[in-house]
């Protein structure tokens, strides 16, 4: 049990801080205090290669277009205090002058997803259903570019108000206009944001974030991280860089209001800018000095996937002082890998600070402490399972583990490796609690995260029912009136920090994207109707992480022959519906799915039964193996490490590979019966993987697979930038060594002059990242 943070304060305090009650009178406040600093600045695709100019507000700047942004929707839109607001806006700053005008007239942002020009948008159109806004804030463009016709008839018919109609006037507009808004009336109990959670776009959720809310976390975040006040009269201020959506809480509140908070200045990009090129993230940390950015584990997993040693050397990282890490299950061997990756360059593995929190906590609720490496923990695998984390090896990032002391427990040895999540933020306690008997857990033993502090949120909008549930948990043996936020995630406590070691809530979680197994599970009932009587969606745990399965009982009328069809029917309607492909689909007899005395799914037993191989599978089919036509047996094998010398070697070993994977692409497939596929013996490295009748769903289980096996992050359009085996095999091999050979110095910004991507995978990675929260 963590009773709020024990680690005092050591950052220089600031008398100004205590008489904000909003972010409106914060921003008043700066731009009075030092009107010419930089506060935010915008990097579009192009400007790192001096193709386009960045796009800059100072303080004054900022405060002048908010406030003139706010006066109009004040006079023309009829809006009142209270009144919720959209904001739909593409990458740059003129999400914050609308954000930041909503604060100024009391009314409520509403963030959602970038627009699509032309297309429908199915969470903007959930979310006005839910919220009843009365406008909806966006620029020229973005307006001109709806099509009303794909919107729901609500969402089209709301007032639209574009923040940059007439810049010049709005810079010139007289202070005393100020008097027209409602500054003095606003309180910190007031509502400064409604941020929807991710996942399921059928019963959104929108989080209730009062002013009181958001000032108490962006404390929580400075004391945290140690970040000091930045001086009036000071050139010496902090500067964040952050790639991640505005809509998102941790690149809202963690990247943009946090250096505002303390004086700072805050440089953006687009996540297209640096899922197309991830160089671009750390060339722009480099070249602006950036102090603090932070990212999703996926993200880290990217740069040491797609950046090689001489790109990384060519970078000065030394000023980077805090690398913040959260938002999914955070992997210590990524941490390490880009640790050794950009050492070079002057990243210490200290500067990682790991953290956990969530929309309904505002953002953070716990924290490692800047400058202090990472605590990992090596826990029995079996124990965990069991509700204990019992310790097998305590250690810190970047420490070497003896080979003597991999000790061997419950048999076989099976450890998994924890990062913890550091201690309770500044005024915030956390408690790991048995759910059921509502009764605090010792250390070291799992149960639900529970929190309580200033920064929880009051619930979610007009959800009363639900946020009874969630908010309004309490102690068996503590006061009634001591309400707790129930998280849905397992942990335990240990030396005083806290370890994530799961979801209590169904959950699942890809590359930071939350799915809701509802929604997909509802898309399998659509595909098979009858034949489908129960169906489960969960998050196992693989290889590199945790992956989607999907079981599904279907009726004793379907014949064993159609079992292959039902299984690639199921994934292609994922992908399509849900862009994510399953990694294991079981097809079960009636009654294989365990239910509830009500007859509800019970999605963690089936995971349990799945992990340990209990559920009765009248035909399965994995992504990590195939079977030939007379017995199972294992892939050839395939290289994870290549230096520049073997990489002829290597080719050649991966096409073998791939010649066995095409003679078996549909997979593995398990019958009853025993029934096995039979192999292709016509493949040749040239044989162009069209004629093998290669289609997109192909495509994405061989990407899938090799990535699985390889241990890098790859993607579907693989397969069509490199047609044959051959082709394919020799890109790899080049990858796996650290990228084809540089003939220059100039090349080393090779990756920042010309996307590997193309703009179908650009958009695939795009779909993931550009979810609520």
């Amino acid at each position: 049990m963590l009773r709020k943070s024990e680690i005092a304060d050591s950052t220089t305090h600031e008398p100004h801080e205590t008489r904000w009650k909003s972010l409106a009178h914060l921003l008043v406040d700066r731009a009075a205090r030092h009107p010419d600093r930089p506060a935010l600045t915008f990097l579009p695709d192009d400007s790192m290669d001096g193709a386009e100019a960045e796009q800059a507000l100072t303080y004054a700047e900022l405060h002048r277009r908010v406030r003139a942004v706010a006066l109009r929707l004040v006079r023309e839109t009829g809006a009142v205090p209270g009144d919720r607001a959209m904001l739909l806006f593409p990458p740059g700053l003129e999400f914050m002058i609308g954000f930041m005008a909503c604060e100024m007239a009391r009314l409520i942002p509403v963030p959602t997803s970038y627009p699509k020009p032309g297309r429908a948008m199915p969470r903007l159109d959930t979310s006005v259903a839910d919220c009843q806004p009365s406008v909806l804030i966006s620029d020229q463009e973005t307006i001109a570019g709806i099509d009303s016709n794909r919107l729901s008839a609500e969402t089209a018919a709301l007032p639209m108000v574009a923040t940059d109609a007439s810049i010049q006037e709005d810079l010139a507009r007289p202070d005393s206009l100020d008097d027209e808004l409602p500054l003095g009336e606003i309180e910190s109990t007031d509502l400064a944001l409604l941020q929807y959670t991710s996942g399921s776009t059928s019963d959104p959720k929108g989080v209730m974030v009062s002013h009181a809310n958001l000032l108490s976390n962006l404390e929580s975040i400075r004391q945290a991280f140690g970040i000091e006040w930045s001086g009036d009269d000071s050139d010496d201020y902090e500067r964040g860089l952050f790639w991640l959506p505005p809509f998102h809480d941790m690149g809202l509140i963690g990247g943009i209001l946090e250096p505002l908070y303390v004086g700072g200045h805050a440089i953006l990009m687009s996540p297209r800018s640096f899922l197309a090129r991830p160089m671009r993230w750390l060339r722009a940390i480099s070249d602006y000095k950036a102090t603090i950015s932070g990212a999703p584990n996926f993200a880290y997993q990217l740069c040491v996937d797609r950046i090689d040693a001489a790109q990384a050397d060519s970078l000065d990282l030394s000023g980077w002082e805090l690398a913040f890490c959260g938002a999914e299950p955070i992997n210590a061997d990524t941490l390490q890998q880009f640790t050794d990756r950009f050492f070079n360059a002057g990243f210490r593995g200290e500067t990682f600070c790991p953290c956990y929190g969530l929309a309904e906590a505002t953002l953070m609720a716990a924290s490692c402490r800047s400058g202090q490496a990472p605590r990992l923990l090596d826990v029995d695998k079996d124990e965990l399972a069991h509700g204990r984390g019992i310790i097998v090896r305590q250690s810190s990032l970047g420490e070497t583990v003896p080979e003597a002391s991999q000790a061997s427990v419950s048999g076989d040895g099976a450890v998994r490796r924890l990062v913890s999540s550091g201690r309770a933020a500044h005024t915030m306690t956390v408690l790991v609690v048995e759910p059921d008997a509502r009764r605090v857990q010792p250390d070291g033993e799992i149960g639900e995260i529970w929190l309580a502090g200033p920064s929880v949120a009051s619930g979610y909008w007009k959800r009363e029912e639900v946020t009874a549930e969630v908010f309004g948990a309490t102690l068996a043996d503590g006061d009634p009136a001591e309400t707790f936020l129930r998280t849905g995630d397992l942990g335990f406590v240990h030396d005083g920090e806290v370890y994530v070691s799961g979801r209590r809530k169904d959950l699942v979680i890809l590359r930071g994207r939350n799915l809701f197994p509802q929604d997909i599970e509802a898309t399998v009932k659509g595909l098979l109707q009858a034949n489908v009587l129960q169906c489960a969606a969960v998050a196992t745990t693989g290889r590199t992480g945790d992956a989607l399965t999907i079981a599904a009982e279907v009726s004793r009328h379907v014949d064993s022959e159609e079992l292959p069809d039902i299984v690639r029917h199921i994934r292609r309607a994922i992908i399509d519906d849900h862009e994510v492909d399953a990694r294991q689909v079981l097809i079960t007899r009636p009654g294989g799915i365990p239910l509830t005395t009500s007859g509800k799914v019970q999605r963690q037993q089936c995971r349990a039964m799945i992990e340990a191989g209990e559920l009765a599978a009248r035909y399965q089919w994995n992504r990590n193996r195939f079977i030939d036509d007379s017995e199972s047996v294992a892939l050839p094998e395939l290289p994870t490490r290549v230096t520049r010398e073997e990489v002829p070697e290597a080719t050649e070993q991966i096409t073998v590979w791939l010649l066995a994977w095409l003679s078996a692409h549909s997979g593995e497939q398990i019958h009853e019966d025993g029934e096995r596929p039979v192999r292709n013996a016509s493949l040749t490295p040239e044989t162009p993987f069209a004629e093998t009748g290669m289609d997109s769903l192909t495509a994405v289980e061989l990407s899938s697979e090799l990535e699985d096996w390889l241990g890098i992050e790859l993607t579907p359009v693989l397969a069509f930038n490199y047609p044959t085996s051959s082709r394919l095999a020799a890109y790899l091999a080049e990858t796996l060594a650290g990228g084809p050979e540089q003939d220059a110095a100039g090349d080393i910004q090779s990756d920042i002059e010309a996307s590997d991507l193309s703009p179908e995978e650009l958009e695939a990675l795009l779909s993931e990242i550009e979810n609520d929260s």
